[in-house]
């Protein structure tokens, strides 16, 4: 657990910039009227805050998983299919990128007339978009045709 700065305008300024608001947001937030001179102490200040704050994030994230599991069991012993289905679809999606939804990309026609590496270049962003390896290709002497 880490301390408070002794200056109240200065602590304030901390939590404003550890918040995401700009230096002069945070500035005239804690009654500056200007830019605060950046001190050693605020800026370990803001580095815990920000620590502190990425650590309550992640506990958040695994209590919810946590919960879901929790969730899948007690739907299987009480013999709810679709709420034990609904819960391992979810775990499922966050923790193992499964069941990811389809959609259909433009409309009829769209992809006439397209060169083939007009058509590459479409499919590797849509690859992209979908969180799948970035560095995925499709080879050239395979046609797209």
């Amino acid at each position: 657990m880490g301390y408070i700065l002794r200056n109240p305008r200065h602590e304030l300024y901390a939590q404003g910039i550890a918040a995401g608001l700009s230096r002069k947001e945070a500035s005239l937030k804690a009654g500056f009227k200007g830019l605060v001179r950046i001190t050693p102490a605020i800026t370990q200040r803001v580095t815990e805050l920000l620590r502190n704050s990425a650590k309550r994030s992640e506990f958040s994230r695994k209590e919810v998983l946590d919960r879901i599991v929790q969730d899948w069991d007690l739907g299987r012993k009480l013999g709810q299919v679709s709420s034990a289905l609904k819960a391992a679809e979810l775990y499922g999606k966050e923790v193992h990128k499964m069941f990811v939804d389809r959609r259909e990309v433009g409309g009829p026609g769209d992809f006439d007339g397209k060169s083939e590496e007009e058509l590459r270049q479409i499919i590797q962003d849509e690859i992209k978009d979908l969180g799948w390896d970035a560095d995925a290709t499709i080879p050239p002497d395979k046609s797209l045709n």
